[in-house]
C-alpha cells in the first residue's frame, strides 16, 4: 500500500504538474483535504473522490480539525492505495502532510510525495518578486494571532526585521487581520503601504489591492488572502531594538559625529550614571511617555558602550546580550528549568544560592565574614545609599516625622562641616562603615552584633 501526497496547486488547474495529474488519473481513491478551493471543480464530482470538509464543521479548534484529518489520511491509507491532495505544495504551508509523513513511518506506510505549484510561486509572480533575492521572510498569520493573544507576555516585538520584506500566508480571516495589524503595528508607522494579495494565480479572481497597515482588517480577506509587507528604510525602522546599535555605529563610524567618535568608555563613565538617575525620576515623576524617552537614552549608552568595545575588539553587542540572557535563564531555573519557587523569598534564596555557586566558579571569596555585602554593592553607588542597602532594618524602630527631619538637619550640618574642613563626606562615611564592619567581623560569632 502507498500513501500519495499530492499538491493540487494554488487554485489553477493549469498549474497542476503532468505528474500530479496522471497520478489523480491513476488513483483508486482520492481524499481531498478541503473541496472549499477554486479548480478543484472536476475532482468534486468525481465519484473515487472524498472530502474532510466535515470535520472543518465540526466546531473544533484547527489544530483539532488537523488532527482528525491525519488520523482520517492514515486510517484510509492502512486499507490500501490511498492519494491525498492538498492546495498547493504538500510540503509548503501544510501541517498536515509533515505529521501524516512522520506517523506513517512508523506504522510502516510506504509513502512518495509528488510535488506542486505553492502559493509562494504565483504570489512571486504576482508581486514580480525573487523571493531569494529580495530575502522574503515568510510568515504565517496564524502564528502571529497566536503571538498577540498572549499581550501583554509576548516579549514586545514581533521576531523578524522590518528592514527585510515580509510575505504573510493565511491571513484567512478579520480576526487574523486584525492580530496581524496590531503585530505590525508594533514595529511598522500606522500608514506603512501594505498589498494585500486574494486568490493570487486564479483566472480572472486575482487582486491585489493597496491598503495602509491601520486599514489592514477594513477589507475584505479570505481564505486565499496574503499580504506583502515592503521594507523600512533603515533609518526608518525607529521602533526596532537593532536601529539603535546600527545609529551608534553610524555616529561611530569614519565620517560619522566627531563628538560621538570622541568618546570612551571612561568619557561616558558619568552619562551612564546620570541617565540611570534621570530613569529613576521619571519612575518617581510617575510619567509614562517621560520613562520610555529616559529608557532610551539610557539604551543608548548600552550601545555607545558596545560600538566602542567592538571597535577595540573587546565585545560586541551580542556578548552583552549573551551575559544578560544566559544570567536570567540560568537565576531563574523555577521559570526556564524544573525547580520550584512558589513565593517571592523561595525565590531570592534560589537567586542568592546560584550567585553564591558562581563566585565559588570564578574563585571569589564565599564568606559574609571576608566580603562586605557593601562590597557587593557598585563602587559608583553613593556611599550613603550602600550603607543604606546594608543596614538591617529594625521593626518597631520608626522614628516620627520631625524626629526625622531633625536627624536630616544634623545630616547635612556634619555634611557641610566635613567640607568646609576639606575632607571628603562619602569618603569619611565610608571608612566608618568599613571600621563598623570590621569591629563586627571581630566578635564572637553568638554576639548579637554579628547576627546581620
Amino acid at each position: 500500500m502507498t500513501l500519495t501526497l499530492l499538491g493540487l496547486g494554488p487554485g489553477n488547474p493549469g498549474h497542476r504538474t503532468a505528474e500530479a495529474n496522471r497520478s489523480l488519473e491513476s488513483a483508486t481513491r482520492i481524499l481531498l483535504r478541503t473541496s472549499i478551493h477554486p479548480g478543484l471543480e472536476d475532482l468534486v464530482c468525481d465519484p473515487k473522490v472524498s472530502t474532510c470538509d466535515d470535520l472543518y464543521q465540526s466546531g473544533w479548534s484547527f489544530r483539532d480539525v488537523y488532527e482528525a484529518i491525519i488520523e482520517r489520511v492514515l486510517a484510509q491509507a492502512a486499507d490500501g492505495d490511498l492519494v491525498f491532495a492538498v492546495p498547493g505544495h504538500p510540503l509548503i504551508g501544510e501541517s498536515t502532510t509533515r505529521a501524516i509523513l512522520s506517523r506513517a513511518a512508523e506504522l510502516g506506510i510506504q509513502t512518495r510525495v509528488v510535488t506542486g505549484v505553492s502559493a509562494l510561486d504565483v504570489l512571486a509572480t504576482a508581486l514580480h518578486l525573487d523571493l531569494m533575492a529580495d530575502e522574503v521572510q515568510i510568515l504565517d498569520a496564524t502564528e502571529l494571532q497566536e503571538w498577540i493573544e498572549q499581550e501583554p507576555f509576548t516579549g514586545s516585538l514581533p521576531d523578524f526585521s522590518p528592514l527585510r520584506p515580509v510575505l504573510l500566508t493565511q491571513v484567512y480571516s478579520q480576526p487574523v487581520a486584525s492580530a496581524v495589524k496590531l503585530a505590525l503595528a508594533r514595529i511598522y508607522p500606522n500608514h506603512h503601504r501594505l498589498v494585500v494579495a486574494r486568490a493570487g494565480g486564479v483566472p480572472g479572481a486575482e487582486v491585489l489591492e493597496q491598503r495602509a497597515l491601520f486599514e489592514l482588517d477594513r477589507g475584505s480577506v479570505d481564505h486565499l488572502t496574503s499580504v506583502w509587507v515592503p521594507p523600512l528604510a533603515e533609518l526608518e525602522a525607529t521602533r526596532h531594538p537593532l536601529t539603535l546599535h546600527r545609529i551608534a555605529a553610524r555616529l561611530r563610524a569614519p565620517g560619522g559625529c566627531p563628538w560621538d567618535r570622541k568618546q570612551t568608555h571612561a568619557s561616558l563613565h558619568d552619562s551612564a550614571i546620570e541617565e540611570a538617575y534621570e530613569v529613576a525620576d521619571a519612575i518617581d515623576a510617575g510619567e509614562p511617555d517621560h520613562l520610555a524617552e529616559e529608557l532610551g537614552d539610557l539604551a543608548l549608552q548600552v550601545a555607545m558602550h558596545a560600538q566602542i568595545a567592538e571597535e577595540e575588539g573587546m565585545f560586541s553587542i551580542g556578548d552583552v546580550f549573551d551575559h544578560v540572557n544566559r544570567k536570567l535563564i540560568r537565576r531563574h531555573p523555577h521559570v526556564f528549568g524544573t525547580s520550584d519557587a512558589e513565593t517571592p523569598d523561595a525565590v531570592v534564596k534560589t537567586w542568592n544560592q546560584i550567585k553564591a555557586q558562581e563566585r565559588a566558579e570564578r574563585g571569589e571569596p564565599q564568606s559574609d565574614r571576608v566580603m562586605s555585602p557593601y562590597d557587593r554593592l557598585p563602587r559608583s553607588m553613593p556611599v550613603a545609599r550602600r550603607v543604606a542597602k546594608c543596614t538591617t532594618i529594625v521593626a518597631g524602630s520608626d522614628a516620627t516625622g520631625e524626629q526625622v527631619a531633625k536627624m536630616g538637619d544634623e545630616l547635612l550640618r556634619i555634611v557641610q562641616t566635613l567640607a568646609r574642613a576639606g575632607n571628603d563626606p562619602e569618603y569619611e562615611l565610608e571608612h566608618a562603615y568599613r571600621r563598623q564592619f570590621e569591629q563586627e567581623m571581630a566578635q564572637p560569632m553568638s554576639s548579637p552584633a554579628t547576627q546581620r
